[in-house]
């Protein structure tokens, strides 16, 4: 992508809150001090409102210390001990009232949905989600609505992995294109040893963190018992005072206490240590500890405490999982299966890995490099990018009562959502609303009331709303509309007064030749602005194998022509039968008014009994509509755009963003939205261009590199600078 950030970081303002005691040392408490370090070597003004009474402090000195970072105290009555999120949220909104911050991340959902129905932090707060973050017990209908709710009123949701992010966009639509990756981070500092200041000898066994049934914490005695009596010299020492009350195993957190206090040979217990010593005792052994029960392998989430492991250059001993095959590769040695693995299985484990241990270190040391804090604060830069905070911070808007009022009206913003993202986002623009109940109805009194109000105007659809506001702004106002192709099919096109009309907007060359036909409007005054794209949501890394996937989204109506699709995947698979054609969207009966049309009805059953009927029905996929597209796109090598028209097609741009080469039937201005390098004439012409690709070494990924390159004019950076200048033309 194109560097489009202005240099002026320093003026971005950032509110932490993390629904956790900083006086418990746990994974969860110590996230937000390292969030806070992350974000302070961005060089943002960096915030955090602490929750509970300081008692102690191991994690909130060194926050404090932190340059560029300030420590807000937890708003408590006498007595109280932690603030309830009604208090917290309170606390934010006072910070953000004093400060006006660019962000205001927060952790926890219960209090993101409070924080998302006061509704004060509109187009401000980050939500960091983590309960959907492990997969064993389901999601319950409950969980869902809750999520949904806090991702609808969140400018940004967070989550901490791939896997996680395309779990939770599965499950909440309103979460797909507005969630980023916030990873687990670790210092730049925390570095392995010297060889000669590790403990020599003996194996050194490491567990850190809290003491809990499915960690197995009180089995890792065990491990040590069963090395030791194969006649391996070998220690434990176990660091962390939080032992968790287990109501489904009565006795259990006395049973672990015993085996804290006890006196067995070659096992230390030091208690709670700040983090600093927790990780030197870390980097002074040789393996860290972290079997758990079964049903953490479901887990969407990295520890910490591995990622502090690998950043020491401690190999970690883990369960086998997705997530841990991702950072350490699937031939790591020091997996165990929590299903089959007992101490005696692990305790061989560790044997055989000992001679290979500083193959590990290297090997773990290279894992963590990523998760580094200054490979974080450049992602967290990009995020702030990304909202616009970089380029046009809070701290250098223009007094509130100097700010551009705009107000926008549509029955329909599904397609405005990076509109609203940036006017929300601008610090100089009020934004309001005016939220028709239909095409044709509204609230008329709460539509002049907001009228009276505004400076600007902006009409998403040229329909009955651009009608009403065209012949009742005043001079001194500006109105900006948007068409689409669906306006062309009504009859209000007429009614709306052109004269009035300071832009309109359209998103294609195509749309603007008809515009011209159609519409007596001066051609200065219409502007093209495509239809954006998210390099920040949907640049994922790509699966394996997707150089033999075909894509199509939407097959409805037939003018998409998924025929052509059909007729391309038969000519690949006489060739190469790995060719498969996956198609996402909903199926033509679920379109009432397209099945009640005889033709097209006949159009589609002729087409499903082909399909039928040849041998490619078992290489057709049919997948449901969902919003999650970011993560479908990682399984497409090749975005099929067969169409007849199109007045600008979003799907294969969106591909092209994630790796996937488009391959667009010639049509009406095909070539100006994608180049000509990427049109062909028919399926045949489709067919030579993609087994020339992946018969060619580097053919289809020399293909990709370039698609990437050619979607950054679609940018949504690049496409909100467009609307900008349409929406807030320079002052006079």
């Amino acid at each position: 992508m194109p560097d489009t950030s202005v240099p002026n970081i320093s003026s971005v303002r950032v509110l932490l809150y993390g629904d956790v005691n900083l006086n418990v040392m746990d994974g969860s408490a110590i996230w937000l001090p390292s969030l806070a370090e992350t974000f302070a070597l961005t060089g943002a003004e960096v915030h955090v409102q602490l929750k509970a009474v300081e008692r102690r402090d191991l994690l909130t000195g060194p926050l404090r210390a932190l340059p560029g970072v300030t420590v807000h105290d937890a708003r408590l009555r006498p007595g109280e001990e932690s603030m309830t999120p009604a208090q917290a949220a309170e606390a934010l909104e006072s910070l953000d009232a004093a400060l006006d911050f660019d962000a205001v991340l927060v952790r926890g959902s219960e209090m993101c949905l409070e924080l998302v129905e006061r509704g004060h932090l509109q187009g401000k707060l980050w939500s960091y989600i983590t309960e959907y973050g492990y997969i064993g017990g389901g999601f319950p209908d409950a969980l869902v609505r809750r999520v949904s709710r806090i991702a609808e009123g969140s400018r940004l949701m967070l989550a901490q992995t791939e896997h996680a992010r395309a779990v939770l966009e599965a499950l909440v639509p309103a979460a797909a294109g507005r969630t980023e990756i916030l990873s687990p981070m670790v210092p730049d500092h925390v570095r392995p040893l010297l060889a000669a200041e590790r403990a020599e000898g003996a194996l050194h066994l490491i567990y850190t963190g809290k003491f809990a049934h499915d960690w197995r914490t009180d089995r890792m005695p065990e491990i040590l018992e069963a090395l030791r009596q194969s006649g391996m010299d070998a220690r434990l020492t176990m660091v962390g005072d939080k032992v968790h009350r287990e109501p489904n195993h009565p006795g259990w957190a006395a049973r672990m206490q015993e085996t804290l206090a006890s006196q067995t040979p070659g096992f230390t217990w030091t208690g709670a240590m700040s983090r600093e010593d927790s990780m030197a005792a870390m980097a002074r052994s040789h393996v860290s500890l972290g079997w758990r029960a079964p049903a953490l392998d479901l887990s969407l989430e990295i520890s910490t405490k591995v990622l502090e492991s690998c950043a020491l250059g401690v190999p970690p001993l883990v369960n086998r999982t997705t997530i841990h095959e991702d950072l350490l590769g699937a031939d790591y040695p020091l997996f165990v299966d929590a299903l089959g693995d007992g101490p005696d299985e692990i305790a061989a484990v560790l044997a055989s890995a000992q001679p290979r241990l500083a193959e590990l270190s290297a090997h773990v040391l290279e894992a963590a490099e990523p998760y580094r804090m200054s490979h974080r604060a450049e992602a967290l830069t990009r995020i702030l990018e990304r909202v616009g905070a970089v380029r046009r911070p809070r701290a250098l808007a223009v007094p509130a009562e100097a700010r551009t009022k705009v107000l926008l009206a549509a029955h329909d913003l599904k397609f405005a959502g990076e509109l609203v993202d940036l006017l929300h986002a601008d610090p100089d623009v009020e934004l309001r609303i005016d939220h028709w109940e239909s095409l044709h109805k509204h609230d008329e009194a709460a539509s002049g009331r907001l009228l009276e109000w505004a400076d600007v105007v902006v009409c998403e659809w040229a329909g009955p709303n651009a009608v009403w506001f065209s012949q009742r702004v005043r001079p001194d106002q500006r109105l900006v509309v948007r068409l689409h192709m669906f306006e062309f099919r009504g009859a209000w096109l007429a009614d709306i007064d052109v004269s009035r009309i300071d832009a309109l907007v359209v998103v294609s060359d195509v749309t603007r030749r008809r515009v011209t036909e159609a519409m007596d409007i001066d051609s200065d005054r219409i502007h093209v602005i495509p239809n954006a794209v998210s390099f920040r949501d949907l640049a994922r890394p790509g699966r394996e194998g997707r150089s033999f996937r075909l894509g199509m989204v939407g097959i409805v109506p037939l003018l998409k022509r998924p025929d052509r699709a059909i007729d391309l995947l038969a000519r690949l698979r006489a060739r190469d039968d790995r060719f498969t054609l996956h198609i996402r969207g909903r199926m033509p009966w679920e379109y009432p008014h397209v099945w009640r049309k005889p033709l097209e009805r006949e159009g589609y059953l002729d087409l499903f009994a082909r399909l039928g009927a040849s041998g490619l029905r078992e290489a057709v996929a049919f997948e449901p509509f969902g919003a999650d597209m970011g993560t479908w796109y990682t399984k497409i090598g090749w975005m099929l755009s067969p169409s007849s028209t199109e007045s600008f097609h979003l799907a294969p741009v969106e591909g092209m963003v994630s790796g996937a080469v488009p391959v667009v039937w010639d049509r009406d201005g095909a070539k100006g939205v994608f180049g000509e390098r990427w049109v062909v004439s028919d399926a045949e012409g489709a067919a030579q261009r993609i087994l020339g690709a992946v018969t060619t070494d580097g053919g289809w990924e020399d293909l990709s590199v370039r698609a990437v390159a050619d979607a950054e004019q679609y940018d949504e950076v690049v496409v909100a600078d467009l609307w900008r200048a349409v929406v807030l033309p320079p002052r006079a």
